[in-house]
């Protein structure tokens, strides 16, 4: 019991979220003036009811109240009644302007919900996720983004938040095969409202896997722009080792030059089929296997040849590379001296790994 209210407290922040942002919306919506409209109707009927019955029937001002909006709801449950002719015309008033009222407002609000419906249909909603992953691009580099994040997030190899995608049209959206629970946005992602609909002044990752290489260094900066100055860490695709640079100054924290990568691929399996095999098998995760970097706070003051027969002998875990600051050594000295900040990448099992993180969570 003593946990629950600890517990409660993101529920109720969400909650607490969900409606505000509902509120917003329905502000900018016709939703408060007809909403207005029918309160000023009840509060009048009501007042006139209690002035031509209350006498007579000894009501109360907040009898004549629930009278009003139930005969402007319901036209009546018979429950309090008009005694008078003059109680009689305010009911008759009241149920015909209730009737139109109150159809105005239930059609107001079915057409509020459907506009909201088909606005995420169309991809043209807003989000107000916080921390989550946004994904700009298009075709199979995006569908594999996607994927290779889910699979990470469900082995526990990254923290579970939601992915938000932005493509450029609603043919593309249609096309997409991507886990459920994404949320697909459509749109240009250089311009502003657009980005803002990702709420990417919130986000905790973007990824950029544009068409071409101009097109990801002013998707970076209308991204900067859109952050507000807020930190966020962009990682971009590069297509040709040339842009490499410029992709770089316009903001990008990180960047991946597919077409190299791919090109040394091929390379690698007409001559060393195994070696391209395996640099496949350990670039995703959906094969089961999985390369990871893992903090060696644990292993502070070891040499790597003992940190190495521990992972090996205890998880079948295999530490390839030591990471100190920006600098990665790979492969190790055997008498490398391991210090709390440095980092290691290691390689196995996805399930092992997700376990050995875990371990290493509760044990600090």
């Amino acid at each position: 019991m003593i946990l629950m209210g600890p517990c409660l407290i993101p529920i109720l922040v969400h909650l607490v979220r969900k409606v505000t942002r509902l509120f917003r919306s329905i502000k900018a919506s016709r939703i408060p003036y007809v909403a207005v409209g029918f309160l000023a109707v009840v509060l009048f009927n009501s007042f006139m009811f209690w002035l031509v019955e209350g006498h007579v029937q000894g009501l109360s001002l907040m009898d004549a109240v629930y009278w009003a909006f139930i005969t402007t709801a319901t036209i009546g449950y018979g429950d309090v009644v008009p005694h008078s002719w003059a109680g009689r015309i305010v009911a008759v008033e009241t149920a015909v302007t209730g009737i139109i009222v109150f159809t105005a407002f239930v059609s107001v609000l079915a057409e509020y919900y459907a506009s909201l419906s088909y606005r995420r249909l169309m991809g043209l909603h807003s989000v107000g996720f916080k921390e989550h992953y946004v994904v700009i691009g298009r075709g199979g580099s995006l569908e594999a983004v996607v994927s290779e994040l889910d699979v990470n997030m469900k082995s526990g190899n990254i923290p579970r938040r939601r992915i938000v995608v932005i493509v450029p049209s609603s043919e593309e959206k249609e096309e997409l095969s991507i886990p459920e629970g994404v949320e697909v946005l459509v749109g240009d992602p250089l311009i502003h409202e657009v980005l803002e609909r990702a709420n990417v002044e919130e986000a905790g990752t973007l990824i950029i896997a544009a068409d071409d290489d101009s097109t990801t260094a002013l998707t970076i900066l209308a991204v900067k722009r859109a952050a507000k100055g807020k930190e966020v860490k962009i990682i971009a695709e590069a297509k040709r080792k040339e842009s490499i640079p410029l992709i770089r100054e316009a903001g990008a924290d990180h960047v991946v030059s597919t077409s190299c990568f791919s090109g040394r691929l091929l390379a690698s399996a007409a001559f060393e089929a195994p070696v391209a095999m395996l640099l496949d098998d350990i670039s995703t995760a959906v094969k089961g296997k999985d390369l990871a970097v893992i903090s060696a706070k644990r292993f502070k003051g070891m040499k790597y040849v003992d940190v190495f027969h521990e992972l090996m002998d205890k998880h079948n875990i295999m530490p390839i590379a030591v990471v100190k600051g920006r600098l990665m050594i790979y492969p190790p000295r055997l008498d490398e001296e391991l210090v709390e900040d440095d980092g290691l990448v290691v390689l196995g099992e996805v399930e092992k790994l997700r376990r050995l993180r875990k371990e290493a969570a509760s044990s600090t």
